[in-house]
């Protein structure tokens, strides 16, 4: 497993891992943003939005990982469970 911040974000308490085909955002404690790679699609589940911070945090993940995908995307699945995006 690999862990690393956000590029241009080393002090945000924030962090991505990264296993095999899936690749989580963690903010503080909490994973917020799972992203799976299975038989050449992509699956996206959001558990929640939470706080300023974490919106923040979204965000930055979104522009890093998920070009085209924004805050608002990922905001509209909250609870859905894996959605293909």
């Amino acid at each position: 497993m690999t862990i690393r911040k956000l590029s241009g974000h080393n002090s945000a308490q924030a962090h991505v891992t990264e296993n095999g085909n899936e690749i989580n955002l963690i903010s503080y404690v909490t994973r917020i943003v799972t992203v799976k790679h299975e038989n050449g699609k992509r699956f996206i589940e959001c558990t929640g939005t939470y706080s300023r911070t974490t919106i923040k945090h979204i965000g930055w993940f979104c522009r890093e990982y998920l070009p085209g995908i924004s805050y608002y995307d990922l905001k509209s699945i909250v609870g859905a469970g894996f959605v293909e995006m």
